[in-house]
């Protein structure tokens, strides 16, 4: 079995991992980032990148220009269409975007290669390891392949390696959402503009439109698992039925429909434990409210390096004591205003379910809310 020896092993090269892996080897770290997928792969997504998330992307791939040079359509205010096709709308002075998530995952492992990564792709991960004492993790064990490692960074996805290493159940029922998206030629939202439609049919979540790019529009539907569950139709099926109720064509969609899982953030406190710390969908950091992670997954990746970079810069080495203040960290700045979004979500629901929407005061508070980004993170209004 091939020994493999680095600082820093990161295992899932999404959004989170290559954010962990840039800023690494930047740093001059010896870090090795391990992905089962081949590069470059697709990945479903809402391909919605805030403009926070924008500032960090354009961080990572270093420079404007590479950032503009991927596929996108610029996004310059939003609006949430109630039930009876009213709408209170926002807008952002500095814009968001659309890409493709293929295309910015791609165009992040290019950036991770350039900045000195050792990079595996194709293998995948199937335990880590941990010390004689069993105090510590140190490295992983793949097909064929073993890696010691200083620290390691699990970013790959809901069902992480690193939750099953410290015995943490995988995310479930309320702690999940879930969403249907396609790729249609026709029916996205008007230039620059973002929509979340509330709709009665999906309870605890939306639907979407957003700007076409490349003459393809990302359209969708997201929802809490625990009531798209209880409602006992498909996901598929009620995505279908929003295309209807928006008069979308079901024979503009091209490559199909995708459903996938979003481990929602159901603690303020992400998992993490003496050699590991785990960031994006793998510590389950996803918005309750929007099912937004692409921001989440790259901060908390920049906070993940950051981190292992001060740890590995003492003698004590990634230990329980840096471990928590990674998630100390992760709570300030994602966790806790995270939890506080539960409540707006509830709060929503009662509203379409109750059709306050229709009074104009409850509208009214709506729009103000919405217009100064109570509680958001990801964005700036």
């Amino acid at each position: 079995m091939a020994l493999i020896r680095s600082q820093v092993l990161v295992v899932g090269a999404g959004p989170a991992g290559c954010a962990a892996g840039i800023m690494l080897a930047r740093a001059g770290l010896d870090v090795c980032v391990v992905d089962r997928a081949r590069f470059p792969r697709p990945k479903a997504c809402g391909d919605a990148v805030s403009n926070r998330a924008v500032r960090v992307v354009e961080t990572l791939l270093g420079s404007r220009s590479a950032l503009d040079a991927l596929p996108h359509a610029s996004v310059h205010g939003a609006a949430v269409v109630f039930p009876d096709g009213e709408q209170v709308t926002r807008s952002y002075n500095d814009p968001g975007r659309i890409i493709p998530r293929e295309r910015l995952d791609a165009a992040l492992w290019q950036a991770l290669d350039a900045a000195g990564a050792h990079l595996v792709d194709g293998v995948a991960v199937r335990e880590l390891e941990r010390d004689e004492t069993g105090g510590s993790i140190v490295g992983a064990l793949a097909d064929g392949r073993r890696w010691r490692a200083d620290a390691v960074i699990a970013a790959d996805g809901p069902g992480s390696v690193g939750l099953r290493a410290i015995g943490a159940a995988p995310p479930r029922s309320r702690r999940l959402g879930v969403a249907a998206t396609a790729y249609l030629t026709s029916g996205g939202s008007p230039v620059g503009v973002n929509l979340r439609h509330l709709d009665p049919e999906l309870p605890c979540g939306y639907g979407w439109l957003f700007p076409a790019v490349e003459g393809l529009a990302n359209v969708g539907v997201y929802q809490r698992f625990d009531h798209s569950r209880r409602q006992g139709v498909p996901l598929r099926r009620r995505f279908d039925r929003f295309l209807g109720r928006q008069g979308l064509d079901r024979g503009a969609i091209v490559g199909g429909v995708r459903v996938w899982a979003l481990p929602l953030c159901a603690s303020a406190v992400p998992p993490a434990a003496p050699g590991l710390l785990l960031c994006g969908d793998a510590a389950g950091l996803v918005d309750p409210l929007s099912g937004e992670g692409i921001w989440q997954a790259l901060h908390s990746g920049t906070l993940a390096a950051r981190i292992a970079i001060a740890a590995l810069a003492t003698s004590e080495g990634l230990s329980l004591r840096w471990a928590h203040r990674y998630q100390r960290l992760c709570a300030r700045e994602i966790g806790v205003p995270s939890m506080l979004r539960w409540g707006v979500q509830a709060m929503v629901d009662q509203v379409v379910r109750r059709r306050l929407y229709t009074v104009p005061v409850v509208r009214g508070m709506l729009g103000w809310g919405y217009r100064r980004g109570s509680l958001e993170i990801s964005k700036r209004p």
